[in-house]
């Protein structure tokens, strides 16, 4: 079930850019989501836009990914 959210568009970019980043590190989701200390398929929503995540996941993933939170929400 994939929910349409008011701003999905963005939600979709954000997700992509999380892809885009894990997968430059060489990172696969379950590990992302040991080093985040968040379930896997949460990682698995967010990055496939299913979930209208906080910005406190965000900076969990930011942290994990060691970027800055803006690398993932300024597209």
């Amino acid at each position: 079930m994939n929910k349409n959210y008011r701003d999905q568009e963005y939600l979709n970019k954000v997700g992509l850019r999380i892809v885009k980043i894990r997968k430059e590190k060489n990172i696969s989701q379950e590990y992302l989501a040991e080093l985040a200390r968040l379930e896997t398929r949460q990682i698995g929503r967010i990055e496939r836009a299913e979930s209208n995540t906080n910005i406190s996941l965000i900076k969990l993933i930011a942290t994990a990914l060691k970027v800055k939170v803006s690398e993932i929400l300024d597209l």
